[in-house]
This record gives structure tokens, C-alpha cells and sequence, in this order.
């Protein structure tokens, strides 16, 4: 742990995490039943899709990015595969493997979600101008890199 003090005071810390947090549940709570409602899905279903259609083809690697047990991960596939959104192949490099794949159903959704969730969001973040919006997306970058000093 290092020695040195972080530059802004608790106070603006706190304020940050109250803010971040804040925005994190509000948001939840408009689009999660605005995707349910147009499309039948919800944000889970559509992080896993987006995660497998960013490479994430392994069970393992999922649960790896979710922070969750295999288990858990196995059964939101389930879920996944039974509404005909994804597909388990064996893996042609390694048989014991299973990889996943969108179904083109699943990279429908996908695609109807994204279009939903931007539709939404693009409201919310009319409020900021276009160098506000930079600033705020810089500033995020900054923060989620990781190696940060903690």
C-alpha cells in the first residue's frame, strides 16, 4: 500500500462512489424492464451474448469475466441455449472443451438490444455536450485501467 495520500479528499471520493453507484441502479432500473418488456430478454442475456460475440467462446472464460462459479455460468447457457440464442460445439482444437457460438436468433437479439439500450442511453447522454461526453468517457478509460496505484 502506498504511503502517499490520494489527491482528493474522502469527501470527493465518497461522492464519486455515491454518484457512480447511483447512476448504476437507476439505470437498472429503466432499461431492465424496458428490455424486458420490448424484447423479452434481459441485461445478463445480452452481457453473455455480447461477451461471446467478443471471443469470450469458453464457459470458463466467461465465468472468469463474471466473477462467477462455472455452475452458475452453465446454467444462464442453459437458459441461452434453450431459447436458441447460442450453441455448444466441441471445440475443434480440443475435444474436452466446449465452444460457444451465436445463433444467428442470438445475434439478432443482440443487435435489437444494442439498438434499445443506445436508443436509451443516447437521451440520457443528450444532457452532456459532445466535449463533456469525451471528458466522461476519457476519465472512465483512465479509471478502469488496470495497474492503477492502490
Amino acid at each position: 500500500m502506498s504511503s502517499v495520500p490520494p489527491p482528493h479528499s474522502p469527501e470527493a471520493i465518497s461522492r464519486f462512489l455515491g454518484a457512480l453507484w447511483h447512476f448504476n441502479r437507476t439505470l437498472a432500473k429503466e432499461i431492465e424492464p424496458l428490455l424486458e418488456k420490448e424484447l423479452h430478454t434481459d441485461s445478463r442475456s445480452f452481457l453473455l451474448l455480447k461477451s461471446i460475440q467478443g471471443g469470450l467462446a469458453y464457459p470458463k472464460l466467461l465465468a472468469q469475466e463474471f466473477k462467477i462459479p462455472t455452475t452458475l455460468i452453465s446454467r444462464y447457457l442453459d437458459d441461452l441455449t434453450k431459447r436458441g440464442l447460442v450453441e455448444r460445439h466441441i471445440d475443434a482444437q480440443d475435444s474436452r472443451r466446449i465452444r460457444l457460438t451465436l445463433t444467428p436468433a442470438g445475434s439478432a437479439l443482440l443487435d435489437e438490444t444494442e439498438r434499445v439500450v443506445h436508443h436509451h442511453m443516447g437521451h440520457r447522454l443528450a444532457r452532456l455536450s459532445a466535449e463533456r461526453l469525451d471528458s466522461l468517457n476519457d476519465a472512465i478509460t483512465a479509471l478502469a485501467e488496470e495497474g492503477s496505484p492502490v
